[in-house]
């Protein structure tokens, strides 16, 4: 009975040391995520804060410009054609110029200006060179008025249609911001039931989403999805962890370089999601071992060797399996879970 005590007390022990181990390798997982999603929306959000602070400078120069042009004797028609080319340049969608071409087209509405006495032309011309203004439109316009209004007037075209670039900068980087976090809530099923009838292909979609960062520009990915909707009756957070840690393990595999490939269908009573990839895949004589807690290939410090084992045990507990088929150049992971079939999904939405 010693004996046994001690041997059921070692046990709980080793238990208790998985569980503990794995909740940490969980937190390890949330916080590369974390990571990655506040890299994710640096970028978005310095690039509306720089637009924000251009603005503020430019909308100082729009304010001088049009301080100076009521204070100048502007008749109706000066009026009216500084306004046409201002509504022009507003309320076409100019064409994103490369470098060079934004540099050559500088230089050309520069060196109007300068002919026109413009010895200091060049923000001007840079602004207006981002707004894709005509070279024949600046000539039209500095031969119609005087020299000190076409100054001010220029001045005003320019900080306006920069304003509205900015602004739409600002727009499109709220929008990327709105998009994450919008994907954020849908990883971790926030403010949703324990429970629910998951989409796998929406699921996948949302995961790769969250792992945009690790998506090297060699990596491709690949989605071959069945025609009609996968479902299955899961806790949303802990299957997209499942298709977490295997996407991750993908990308590790491939280094940078390969093919991602994603795949759904139906076999009987079961959703089958395949995740492979074409890295270096699993050696032969660690394949037996790969689910086992506690082993992992990887450095010391890289993993605890229990992201499978993770993806093992929820599976399990959804009632489903997981498979690993693996060579050089193709490995492939398919989970299989008991799936909600279309009778049920239909007498539920009734």
């Amino acid at each position: 009975m010693h004996s046994y005590g001690k041997a059921t007390q070692q046990t709980v022990r080793i238990k208790e040391g998985t569980r503990i181990e794995q909740l940490r390798d969980r937190l390890t997982s949330l916080g590369k995520l974390s990571a990655g999603f506040a890299h994710e929306l640096n970028n978005p959000a310095s690039a509306a804060t720089r637009a924000a602070d251009q603005a503020r400078e430019l909308l100082a120069k729009l304010r001088i410009a049009n301080s100076e042009l009521l204070r100048r004797p502007v008749s109706g028609a000066d009026g009216t054609l500084i306004e046409e080319v201002e509504n022009s340049l507003l309320q076409s969608k100019p064409t994103i110029l490369d470098g060079l071409a934004l540099s050559d087209l500088e230089e050309k509405l520069d060196s109007i200006l300068r002919c026109h006495g413009f010895n200091d032309s060049f923000d001007s011309s840079v602004g207006l060179a981002k707004c894709n203004m005509p070279a024949d439109t600046l000539t039209s316009l500095l031969g119609y008025l005087d020299p000190v209004t076409a100054r001010a007037a220029i001045s005003r075209v320019a900080a306006t249609a920069e304003l509205s670039i900015l602004l739409s900068t600002i727009e499109n980087s709220c929008a990327r911001i709105s998009k994450l976090v919008r994907t954020l809530k849908e990883y971790t099923y926030m403010d949703e039931a324990p429970i629910q009838n998951i989409d796998v292909a929406r699921s996948l979609d949302v995961t790769l989403s969250t792992l945009s960062h690790m998506l090297k520009p060699g990596i491709e990915v690949k989605r071959i999805y069945e025609a009609s909707s996968v479902v299955v009756s899961a806790p949303g957070a802990e299957l997209n962890q499942v298709w977490t840690n295997l996407v991750e393990n993908a990308i590790d595999a491939m280094r940078g370089q390969g093919e991602l490939r994603l795949r759904t269908s139906c076999e009987d009573n079961y959703a089958v999601v395949e995740i492979g990839d074409s890295g270096c895949g699993v050696p032969a004589e660690i394949k037996p071992y790969i689910f086992d807690p506690f082993f992992t290939t990887k450095d010391v410090g890289e993993g605890l060797g229990l992201g499978l084992n993770t993806v093992q045990t929820i599976v399990r507990k959804l009632g489903g399996n997981i498979q690993v088929d693996s060579k050089p150049g193709d490995t492939r992971f398919q989970v299989w879970i008991p799936r909600v079939n279309q009778a049920e999904l239909s007498l539920q939405l009734d």
